[in-house]
């Protein structure tokens, strides 16, 4: 999972380098996608073809939003077992990850 933006922009290509300047100088350090093939993670992306995944990448993607709404709401609940999932779950994905998920 990553922390950076993304912005995705319905705009030909020839409007790209104006809307990146524009992104730039608000100082947003963020990633332009025009088109699905732009996105660095196409392959995982829920939005450009959920129903394209593989059975790894869904498993994947679940982990990655059961961690993020763990961590969203970890201030709300302060449950010491709450985090210790969320940790559990990030030492799988980790897991997972180095076996090439």
């Amino acid at each position: 999972m990553t922390d950076e933006s993304k912005v995705v922009v319905a705009a030909p290509a020839q409007q790209r380098d104006p809307i990146i300047k524009a992104l730039q100088q608000a100082g947003l350090d963020c990633e332009l996608i025009c088109q699905p093939q732009d996105c660095s993670e196409a392959p995982l992306c829920r939005w450009l073809a959920p129903d394209q995944l593989s059975e790894r990448s869904r498993v994947r993607f679940v982990l990655e939003d059961a961690i993020a709404t763990l961590e969203q709401t970890r201030h709300a609940f302060r449950s010491r077992q709450l985090a210790a999932l969320r940790h559990r779950l990030q030492g799988l994905l980790q897991s997972l990850s180095e076996d090439g998920l």
